[in-house]
């Protein structure tokens, strides 16, 4: 007992005596301002290198502090700045500190867990990263059309040219089949619904036939509801390597938007006012006949009265060739966007940061539009010496009417419409307000009509909102930690209707004239999350050790009823005649447990990373078992040599999951038998173990920083594999069931990402930055246990083309009929057809060039990008070729000649190379800012701006980024009489008070 009494003395005694040699301290003041000026640079960081000991500078750039007693060393950092480690003196009390400009992005932090983060120089994953002022250099409507070009390794598609949204984005190739393909976002720490609801246009189109929504309702993802105004960065985690953290819904890698936070200093209002236009970007064309007589020819009477009536109808027309895609989609909408936003802190300490966003985009058809309203306030607040306190809240409306487009049975597309008229015929609104009918084949329809009859208005109310609570349990020199609990949600509610009155002629063609559909949905998803992290500091190294606990909640409920027979002018869905009504339900809890460590040592060159997320969620077979996902990675900084500053290796391993979404139970279905309604279970039999499935992905590069700072290169290699895929099996009939979900078979992709960042010319006046991103990626399935099949969805046949799932072939492999064994009579009879592997939908690969030239006050910038080969199939051409009125007649009928000896004429090569952004900015004078705003502004600017300004392409069709099947991991190559793509133009005044 004596012996441990002394023991304990010992310990404790060390102890006191180690807190009396930390006790030492003396104090360092000074000032950090911008590299070569006096300007000051607020709410820098000032740490202690080898203790956990540091400030923040005030709104002059200063600071204030404490240091051990002897020679100590000073790091410096601010965002958008390349950090800086001065040598203190133990004499020295005051030191100055400038920084230099970041351009190239060396020294941003990169998410490495829930709680943590790494300066990029060591991070050892891969990881884009995307500024606020990148992202919004030029205006776009949604924070997806603005990634575009941005992000190697991201395929961003888009539905139509409609406004309002409508895009998807793939990461590193196709990882799955049957389960979700799209990214998870998250915002602030919040897990965030991407959702795409479908507004029930398939009741009037027939898409898919019957009376409910269908997966072609040319969905908006709801990302579109975002303010990229407000957004301080995106981090992109591209592959389960970095997303690991983010369990069983990581496989399809993750993005990060991390909204703008109040900072010291003086409180500064930014206001932007922006005016813009709209115009068409592409046409398909359409034949202009020369003659009543060629007219004639091309409606085959032979009747002499039914020529003399063609004739006459002909030169009866005051046009003789309307441009129909310029008649209806000629509108010049009025942008316009009113930006405001206010960022500081009180004289207590609370840090905010509150804007403001009223948003209308106009379409390029009457009364299309989008229109968007935000409203957030990001609060914090330190209370004491170890409390921060932190929420952050944004109010969302946004209302979007997008007409009616892509693919239908129906006639109503306008562009099914102008296939099967001939040019002459004037269909616009007449003197007496009427409007001419459509031709009998289109079911009368007259697409001008529908302009001001049919409406499509969905219409979303939200709210999003996160709360985060950090305490410092242990605040000393060499080691600190934090307890952080964090919860946030993001609710909305999304109605949508769509109303084709029975004065329409389209409706008139209908057993029951007058259709309403009436969507309503609710979405709710709420996080929460606790962890401890733990911070060792010491001389030879530095260890952060977190851990934690996490829970999301997903509740959806989406009504939809449809009614046929409804009186003109009534809108309500319950005086229909017929009403058909479906429901969709879903309530998902995950919870997870997380551990990990990172080690930092020889002299910050090598930093080591292990961490385990295991989650369990009530989508798998079993709910109570959790599931494993390991990640591991090591990087190594290299000093120079030659022109090489620094070279830094890195490997990363890492394992993530992608939910079942659906096949765990055995459903019941509706009978009726005798009159009497009853239930009966479904022929799909549910799935108790299933389970998701599961990506691991090996990723491995170098980072290198070239010519004293003035260029960065980075290669990265990856190969993602994918198990236990959800996939459809057949059973037996003897079962009394016929499929069941199984997990099995097996994807790989593997891929190569390059980016060149440099600042070539670099002077006082003028500079020069240039960036160029490189990617490409390939999926091959190397195993199934399932007959090769083709998806549910997504495709019209194999004559044009479609996905199709088969072992040993690429995983976006496009089968269609392209040969014939033998003709008769120069056509290929459907025996004699050769069905083939034509080739991959995806790119070859992708290039984004991005160039910054500025001459003092005047910038430009620019974005080129380009995608390299991949095929899709352009169905829209098939619409004017099969009825002879494709503006190059000849051409169509060669195609159609081919098309009849087995040759898919549709293929197209979908490369393309597009002008993405332009951006011409001057900032104004001072002096003149001062006075035109009587003295109140720090600055303004003046911009000029374009976004997809040109494209140049093979592609014959409207717009090569399309898909009629948009919302969907295969099959995402169907162009359909989609909207036509927009460019767009905007003014923009901005002033800093």
């Amino acid at each position: 007992m004596k012996t441990v009494r002394s023991s304990v003395l010992a310990m404790l005694l060390l102890v006191f005596a180690s807190a009396s040699a930390f006790a030492q301290t003396r104090t360092v003041s000074g000032r950090v301002t911008v590299e070569g000026s006096s300007e000051p640079l607020v709410a820098a960081s000032v740490n202690v290198v080898g203790t956990s000991m540091g400030t923040y500078t005030d709104d002059q750039g200063r600071f204030t502090v404490t240091v051990p007693a002897g020679p100590a060393t000073l790091r410096v950092r601010r965002i958008g700045y390349v950090q800086k480690t001065i040598a203190v003196p133990s004499g020295d009390t005051q030191v100055d500190i400038g920084l230099a400009r970041d351009v190239l992005q060396l020294e941003t932090q990169v998410i490495t867990g829930t709680a943590t983060t790494v300066s990029s120089v060591n991070a050892a994953n891969a990881v884009t990263v995307v500024t606020g002022e990148k992202l919004n250099r030029t205006p776009a409507q949604t924070i997806d059309y603005a990634m575009q070009g941005k992000i190697p390794g991201a395929v961003i598609t888009q539905n139509s040219g409609a406004p309002g949204g409508g895009v998807q984005v793939q990461l590193r190739g196709v990882s799955t089949i049957n389960s979700s393909f799209l990214p998870l976002y998250v915002i602030d720490g919040v897990i965030v619904d991407n959702s795409q609801i479908a507004n029930g246009l398939n009741a009037i189109t027939e898409a898919a036939g019957g009376n409910f929504p269908s997966t072609q309702d040319q969905r908006v993802n709801r990302t579109a509801d975002i303010n990229p105004n407000d957004i301080e960065s995106i981090q992109v985690l591209k592959g389960p390597s970095a997303s690991s953290i983010y369990g069983s819904r990581g496989t399809n890698g993750v993005i990060i938007i991390t909204t703008k936070q109040g900072v010291a200093g003086r409180t500064t209002l930014d206001l932007t006012q922006r005016f813009g236009t709209a115009s068409i970007a592409n046409k398909i064309g359409e034949r202009c006949f020369g003659s009543g007589q060629e007219y004639a020819d091309w409606t085959g009477d032979t009747a002499p009265a039914a020529i003399a009536a063609d004739i006459a109808a002909f030169n009866a027309a005051t046009t003789k060739c309307h441009d129909y895609e310029q008649e209806l989609y000629g509108e010049h909408p009025f942008n316009y966007q009113t930006i405001g936003s206010m960022r500081g802190q009180t004289p207590g300490g609370t840090n905010f940061f509150v804007s403001g966003l009223v948003q209308h985009d106009g379409g390029l058809q009457l009364n299309d539009n989008y229109n968007k309203q935000s409203l957030r306030v990001n609060l914090g607040q330190k209370v004491g010496g170890r409390l921060n306190l932190r929420a952050n809240t944004e109010i969302i409306h946004s209302l979007t009417e997008r007409g009616v487009s892509g693919n239908d049975n129906t006639g109503i597309n306008p562009y099914t419409t102008f296939s099967q008229t001939p040019s002459f015929i004037d269909l616009q609104k007449q003197p007496d307000g009427t409007y001419p009918q459509g031709l009998a084949v289109v079911n009368f329809n007259n697409p001008f009509q529908n302009t001001e009859l049919i409406k499509t208005p969905e219409d979303v109310f939200r709210l999003l909102g996160s709360g985060n609570i950090t305490y410092n349990l242990v605040a000393q020199q060499r080691q600190t930690l934090d307890f952080s609990l964090s919860g946030g949600v993001d609710a909305y509610t999304d109605h949508a209707k769509v109303i084709s009155p029975a004065t329409a002629y389209i409706e008139q063609t209908n057993a029951n004239p007058g259709t309403i559909v009436l969507g309503n949905g609710t979405i709710f998803n709420g996080t929460l999350g606790a962890n401890f992290t733990h911070r060792l500091i010491r001389d030879a190294f530095t260890a952060t050790t977190s851990a934690g606990i996490g829970q999301v909640r997903r509740n959806v409920d989406i009504i939809d009823n449809t009614g046929r027979g409804v009186f003109p002018g009534v809108t309500n869905v319950a005086s229909a005649t017929q009403i058909f009504t479906t429901e969709s339900q879903d309530i998902v809890k995950s919870q997870s447990i997380f551990g990990q460590e990172e080690f930092l040592t020889m002299g910050e060159r090598l930093f080591l990373t292990a961490g385990v997320n295991g989650e369990r969620t009530s989508n798998n077979g079993d709910p109570r078992k959790y599931y494993a996902y390991p990640k591991f990675s090591a990087s190594y900084r290299v000093p120079g040599f030659f022109k090489i500053d620094e070279a830094k290796l890195r490997l990363a391993y890492g394992r993530a999951g992608n939910q079942p979404t659906s096949g765990k139970f055995t459903f019941l279905t509706n009978i009726i038998d005798e009159g009497v309604t009853g239930y009966r279970a479904s022929t799909a039999l549910g799935a108790s173990g299933v389970k998701p499935e599961t990506a691991s992905e090996l990723e491995g590069g170098f980072d290198l920083t070239l010519f004293n700072g003035r260029a960065t290169f980075t290669a990265t290699q990856f190969r993602k594999q994918i198990d236990n895929l959800l996939l459809t099996a057949s059973l037996a009939p003897s079962t009394g069931f016929s499929t069941q979900t199984i997990n099995g078979g097996q994807i790989v992709n593997h891929g190569t990402e390059l980016s060149l960042d440099m600042t070539p010319i670099r002077t006082d006046r003028f500079s020069w930055i240039s960036g160029t991103t490189y990617a490409s990626a390939k999926g091959k399935v190397t195993r199934l246990p399932v007959p090769g099949f083709i998806p549910v969805s997504g495709s019209f046949g194999s004559r044009f083309g479609n996905a199709y799932v088969a072992q040993g072939q690429l995983i976006s492999v496009v089968q269609a009929v392209n040969g014939c064994t033998a003709l008769v009579n120069n056509i290929c009879p459907s025996a004699n057809r050769v069905l083939k592997f034509v080739g991959n939908s995806l790119p070859d690969y992708t290039m984004g060039f991005t160039n910054e030239l500025q001459f003092g006050p005047v910038r430009l910038s620019s974005l080129v990008d380009w995608k390299k080969g991949g095929l899709g199939v352009n169905l829209t051409n098939d619409y004017f070729y099969g009825s002879g009125l494709a503006k190059d007649t000849a051409l169509a009928n060669a195609q159609l000649k081919r098309f009849s000896q087995g040759v898919d004429v549709w293929l197209e090569n979908t490369g393309f190379v597009k002008l993405r952004e332009l951006t011409l900015s001057y900032d104004l004078p001072q002096a003149f800012s001062q006075q035109i705003f009587h003295g109140r502004a720090q600055a303004a600017r003046f911009e000029l701006s374009g976004r997809n300004l040109a494209t140049w392409t093979k592609y014959t069709g409207l717009d090569p980024e399309v898909s009629n099947f948009g919302n969907q991991a295969l099959g995402r190559f169907q162009d359909v009489t989609p909207y036509p793509p927009m460019k767009t133009f905007f003014v923009s005044v901005g002033a800093t008070f």
